[in-house]
Parts: structure tokens; C-alpha cells; sequence
């Protein structure tokens, strides 16, 4: 008998029981062992083997669980038709992460995340791979063991999520990926909920220090979720909010960092509401107790301006007829109006008719209104109204 069946034959004694192990029995197995082998100068805490078996499995089990319940950000791409961004992922700029966090009903993972320089060959081949943004993959699994309900099933989206990287020291109502040109890719696999997110690079912010957040209940910024310190900058996770509520660090190199380009982002981001300034009107009134009076009231003017749609005048040439791609995304432009968006952010599923998200552009002259329409064929049409 060699040394590993002899080993095999010891651990097989210490389960055979479900009882604790006694003293001597830990004593007689520990010297049998010791006959067989030599061994290094004993530890002064003794664990017993039926102990030491059981965190064993334990390891064993949650590596096998990582190894074949979650796809990495490479497979997710994969599935979602991102062919190019998949390689994106494996590049040596692309950070794995796999870290898992429990809150509320939900085991939630953060896969991975690439941006700069780990997209810029990629960019040359592929209008959609832009080395200015950020791509990350998380995954979220029900702690309860039951699947999330799939993208077909009417259960779906009936639990919202947000999921978002936020910037420190900066209003996480502000800075989110709503207002930073986000968007979301997202299937269910297995059971599992994957979201792959892209948004403008977080990598100019690397010096700050960059969160990923996720939380359910809706699908914008929750203050109930979220906590920020106004002195300190700092953004917690509410212990108190009945949901799920997680923030990931993401470890991003300060190297990378560009506080320059950083400031005219934020400066471009962040200026009043003004003659050039677009607003997206997809925060519906319903989002409005996450955020403060003043934006109360923008939220409200916006939706006084949905109200004059009906009456405005349509630009004849800016009616068209948008291709949507294999990840749901399509692209709409006319003069100096250029947007990406994603159906799925656009219309419920099987809805025709008008989409209830409508964008704004506003001058000294005019204020214009960017509205779509699905009709029953899928064919999706955009087009421009000066308002009255």
C-alpha cells in the first residue's frame, strides 16, 4: 500500500462516523500516519481530522461551484454575440475579478472588467468596441437555489436592477451610468442573470477609486440603497435597505489615471442645464425619491415637454428607419444629433406604438424632442419634433 492509499484509508476512518472524533482516536489515526511518513515538527493548535475533512470538502465544494456555475466575462461576450469584446476580456489589460458578495435575495458576482488600452487594437476592426469605454460582467444568482426568471418568461424584469460604477467624491445620483452614456447587454444562463454593462471609461478616475454598484428595486440610483458622505466624498452600502445593495471596488491602476481628461469629462457632464444641454428623459417620475428637489423639478419640466409632443411639428427628414443589431442596440442620427441606444431600454417586450423614453435638445430658438416608434413587424423608426 503506497502512501496516498494509506492517506485514503486514514481519511476514510475519520468519516466513518458522524460523531466527534475522540482525543485518542485523533491521537492513534495522527500516529499511524506519522509511521508512514515523515513528518515536519507538529503545529501547537491541533485541528481534528474530522475537522480538517470537513473544511476539505467545504473548499472543494465552493471550487467546484465557481468552476461550473458561472461563465467568465469571455463566455458571457460570447453568448451575447460579442465576438470581438470577448477577446477584449482576455487581454492582458482585461481584470477577472470573481468576487462574489450576498445581499438580500441575491448571491452577486463580479465577473470582470476591460477598458483603455485593453480595446484599443480591437477598436480598428470594430465600430461598436470603443477604447474610451468601460465593459465589466456581473453575474446574480438567487440564494435560494431557484433560477432567475429567463428574458422570455413574464416574471422577467419584474425585479429591477441598477448596476453602475460610481465614482468617489462624486454624487453617485450624478455620475452614474445613466448620465455616463451607459448601457446594458443581458441573459440568463443556467438559472443565472449575466449583465454586461458598457459605459464611458472609468479608467481616467483610477486615482479617486471606482465602485461597481449593484442594487434591486429599480433600475436608477437609489438613495435608500446607497448612502454619500457630502464631507468625506465616501459612498456606502445601506445596512438597512430591505434589498440587495453591494459595492465592489474595482481595482483599477492609478497609473492609468487621467485627472485632466478626468475634469473636462465632469466639467462636460456636470455644467447646469443650459441651451446646448440634452436631457434624457428616461428617469421617470417614479425615480424621483432617489434624487433631490431640484432635479425633482427638471424631472417634472421634462415631463410638461413630453406633453407638447403631440402638438409640435415634425422635421420630415429626420423620420428613419433604425437597424438594430444582433445585441439588441441600434443607432439613430440626424444633424447634430447622434445617439446609441438598446431596445430593451426603449420598449417593453411586445409593445407597439411610441416609446415612453423620449430625449430632448434645447436652444435660445428652439426645443426639439427624439421619439421612436415600434410598429407590429419589430421595424423601429425614429424621428425629430420642434415643440410648440
Amino acid at each position: 500500500m503506497n502512501d496516498s492509499e494509506k492517506l485514503d484509508q486514514l481519511l476514510k476512518q475519520a468519516l466513518a462516523s458522524t460523531a466527534e472524533p475522540t482525543e485518542e482516536l485523533n491521537e492513534r489515526i495522527i500516529q499511524q500516519f506519522k509511521e508512514t511518513k515523515p513528518m515536519k515538527p507538529a503545529y501547537k493548535k491541533r485541528v481534528s481530522i474530522g475537522l480538517m475533512v470537513a473544511i476539505f470538502t467545504l473548499v472543494m465544494s465552493l471550487t467546484a461551484y465557481a468552476a461550473t456555475q458561472l461563465f467568465s466575462p469571455k463566455q458571457v461576450a460570447e453568448h451575447l454575440g460579442q465576438q470581438l469584446l470577448a477577446k477584449a476580456f482576455e487581454s492582458r489589460d482585461a481584470v477577472e475579478i470573481n468576487q462574489s458578495v450576498i445581499s438580500g435575495d441575491y448571491n452577486v458576482t463580479l465577473n470582470g472588467i476591460v477598458s483603455g488600452e485593453g480595446l484599443s487594437e480591437l477598436s480598428k476592426s470594430d465600430q461598436n468596441i470603443n477604447p474610451n469605454r468601460s465593459y465589466a460582467v456581473v453575474s446574480i444568482a438567487r440564494i435560494d437555489g431557484g433560477p432567475m426568471p429567463a428574458t422570455s418568461e413574464p416574471e422577467y424584469g419584474q425585479d429591477p436592477f441598477f448596476v453602475s460604477p460610481l465614482i468617489k467624491g462624486l454624487k453617485p445620483w450624478q455620475v452614474n451610468i445613466t448620465t455616463m452614456n451607459g448601457g446594458y447587454s443581458e441573459a440568463v444562463i443556467d438559472g443565472i442573470m449575466y449583465r454586461l454593462i458598457e459605459c464611458d471609461g472609468v479608467e481616467m478616475f483610477a486615482d479617486r477609486g471606482v465602485y461597481l454598484a449593484v442594487s434591486n428595486g429599480s433600475s436608477f440610483f437609489s438613495k435608500d440603497a446607497f448612502a454619500y458622505n457630502e464631507s468625506t466624498g465616501e459612498i456606502s452600502a445601506n445596512n438597512d435597505y430591505k434589498g440587495t445593495a453591494i459595492l465592489f471596488e474595482l481595482p483599477l491602476d492609478p497609473t492609468k489615471a487621467d485627472p485632466v481628461k478626468a475634469e473636462s469629462y465632469l466639467q462636460e457632464l456636470l455644467k447646469e442645464p443650459s441651451a446646448a444641454s440634452k436631457i434624457d428623459s428616461a428617469v421617470s417620475i417614479d425615480a424621483a425619491a432617489s434624487i433631490d428637489d431640484d432635479e425633482k423639478e427638471l424631472i417634472k419640466k421634462i415631463e410638461d415637454m413630453k406633453k407638447k409632443i403631440s402638438t409640435g411639428t415634425i422635421i420630415p427628414e429626420s423620420v428613419k428607419e433604425v437597424r438594430v443589431d444582433e445585441q439588441g442596440a441600434f443607432n439613430y442620427e440626424y444633424d447634430n444629433w447622434s445617439v446609441k441606444l438598446f431596445v430593451q431600454n426603449m420598449f417593453e417586450e411586445g409593445q407597439i406604438g411610441y416609446s415612453d423614453s423620449v430625449s430632448f435638445s434645447a436652444d435660445d430658438k428652439e426645443t426639439r424632442a427624439l421619439q421612436f416608434s415600434r410598429d407590429e413587424k419589430g421595424v423601429i423608426t425614429g424621428r425629430i419634433i420642434i415643440l410648440n
